[in-house]
């Protein structure tokens, strides 16, 4: 730090005062200031340029025409920073930013008048101004005379050979038409006359006629590619069901209870249902959650959903137990069908007035009912007054002749459709060769045991109807027909076919059989199993075949956890 100091007063004659610090001699002296500078230059070069030419070439121009188009721009930026001190060295720092020029772009359009599709060539050029050039793109497309080279990419779907193809095939009874043929029809070929006797014109030319051949029609089956009397066969695959065979399982399952009348949810505990191939209609059995569901379920039809498979009951018997902190409430009932039995329809007498065949006649016992029948046994003829029966209702009366065929009823609840199918749909000494409904791998099954039921043997049996009935033997085949079973009497053995389908439920019954009871889970991939149904139980390479007797199905909720355990148990018959 300097400091200067007046002692004596000075006049001004000019303002403002200048003091010059020097030599002796009073000049100025110039200081020498030495100057610094550091230059640091960064350049910002694009990425390398890629060079694509796609060449095509074909023919001599015959004109051209060029459009260019040339842009520079200025500076980006310049900034620069001078600090100075005096009296020491001085330093000087300077900062460039160059934007540099952006690239030039260069554009041209070649036209040719010549008849190839190709007439346009483009080219891109890029440089820097004055900089050396970094990189070029150009796209130019030639044609001369000889084509020289060219790259293509094609995607096509080639049409030598047919990737898919529809066909139809036309199969069942074709119906039935007149035919008619020509009798005595002279064959095709060389046709000679012979004139024996003379004969005077009478006009000339002579004209021969010849009559139409005698046609023969008949009524039966169209020709085609098939013969006229042939007939094709329905195709009925049969697929059995069969659960994937698993390391574990894991289920949800559910249950829900709404009333029909208005879907009115009713909450239960449990549920139980059993059916057998003696029953027209299944029972039930309900536990309800609170007083209110159960008087709210009183003389009502239920819809009961377990794992997504549907059941119909009617709360026909309700029962309730109070005791000291606890109470209960629960109901017997039976299934949509007991809706044409007692209670709820009366019992009422029937004759057939009229000849009728059997499936006639079980549509007419359930007429103006909502019900209808479909019949899977062997249609035959009843004649009038053959068939009658007395204080019965509807599903008691086609029981009974369901029965009297051999036979058993499936009631489809939702649907309200009755199908009469043949107690063994398989004899059971034929299940080798049958396929299974459904087939159970022993991954499934939770509970088996078996055990033997012993019955007198038969191979033969006498089988007649009443005052308009026939009568036959039914034996079965392969056997020497020595050992006969109880004979049946039935007023609606009407028929040989009639005889021969009851025979054969007869002998299926006769003999020691095995009986089975297992207890699996209800899954997607395993449905209820319903009596009648062939049931197959694999055990490695080996199916254990046998007809369902019975089923029931239980569902019940722990009242403390709230976790549901689904269940069902069947009973299977073979023969020992």
């Amino acid at each position: 730090m300097i400091k200067i100091r007046f002692s004596q007063s000075f006049v001004a004659n000019n303002s403002p005062t200048r003091i010059y610090f020097g030599e002796d001699n009073g000049g100025p002296v110039t200081p020498k200031i030495e100057l610094a500078m550091e230059c640091g230059f960064v350049w910002l070069s694009p990425a390398a340029l890629v060079q694509q030419t796609t060449p095509a070439w074909q023919a001599p121009p015959v004109a051209r025409e060029f459009v260019f188009s040339v842009q520079i721009l200025p500076l980006i930026s310049a900034e620069i920073n001078k600090p100075w001190r005096n009296g020491l060295t001085e330093n000087q720092q300077i900062y460039c930013a160059f934007g540099g020029i952006k690239p030039i772009s260069q554009a041209c359009e070649l036209h040719w008048l010549t008849k190839m599709s190709q007439q346009q060539s483009d080219t891109v050029l890029n440089w820097r101004g004055s900089m050396a050039l970094l990189g070029t793109e150009r796209t130019v497309h030639w044609s001369p005379p000889t084509l020289l080279g060219i790259e293509k990419q094609q995607q096509w779907q080639g049409v030598a050979r047919p990737i898919a193809r529809e066909m139809g095939f036309y199969y069942g009874p074709s119906p039935l038409e007149y035919i008619c043929v020509w009798q005595n029809h002279p064959r095709k070929g060389l046709v000679i006359l012979r004139l024996d006797e003379p004969q005077t014109a009478h006009a000339t030319p002579l004209t021969l006629r010849f009559g139409t051949p005698q046609k023969i029609c008949y009524w039966g089956h169209g020709g085609g590619n098939i013969r006229g009397w042939d007939d094709i066969p329905v195709i009925n695959r049969k697929i059995s069901i069969e659960p994937q065979l698993r390391t574990s399982y894991f289920m949800q399952p559910t249950i829900t209870c709404k009333r029909v009348s208005d879907d009115l949810d009713i909450i239960i505990s449990s549920f139980n249902s059993s059916h057998s191939r003696s029953q027209f209609a299944a029972t039930c059995s309900i536990n309800f959650c609170s007083r209110i569901d159960y008087e709210r379920a009183l003389n009502q039809l239920l819809k009961i959903t377990v794992n997504g498979y549907v059941f119909y009951t009617f709360v026909e018997q309700p029962s309730s137990s109070l005791k000291f902190g606890q109470h209960s409430y629960s109901a017997t009932g039976r299934s949509r069908f007991a809706e044409l039995a007692a209670p709820f329809t009366k019992a009422t007498n029937f004759t057939n007035s009229t000849p009728k065949t059997f499936a006639g006649l079980l549509t007419d016992l359930v007429a103006n009912t909502g019900w209808t029948i479909n019949n899977q046994m062997l249609d035959y003829p009843v004649p009038a007054l053959a068939y009658s029966h007395q204080n019965k209702t509807p599903a008691e009366a086609v029981k009974a002749c369901a029965e009297a065929l051999g036979a058993m009823l499936q009631v489809n609840d939702d649907t309200k459709v009755i199908t009469v199918v043949p107690k063994w749909p398989v004899m059971p000494w034929d299940t080798q060769n049958a396929v299974c409904d459904v087939i159970i791998n022993d991954s499934v099954i939770l509970e088996h045991s078996s055990d033997q039921l012993t019955n007198p043997d038969a191979n033969v049996v006498f089988v007649r109807g009443e005052q308009q009935g026939v009568a036959a033997n039914v034996k079965r085949s392969g056997t020497l027909a020595d050992s006969y079973a109880n004979d049946v009497i039935d007023k609606l053995m009407t028929d040989a076919k009639a005889c021969r389908q009851r025979g054969s439920c007869e002998l299926a019954n006769a003999g020691n059989k095995e009986q089975s009871t297992l207890r699996t889970k209800i899954m997607d991939d395993l449905p209820p199993i319903k009596p009648g149904m062939l049931v197959g139980i694999r055990y490695g390479s080996d199916i254990y075949k046998a007809t369902c007797e019975s089923c029931a199905i239980t569902a019940t909720v722990n009242q403390s956890t709230g976790a549901i355990t689904v269940n069902q148990r069947f009973v299977l018959l073979k023969n020992a």
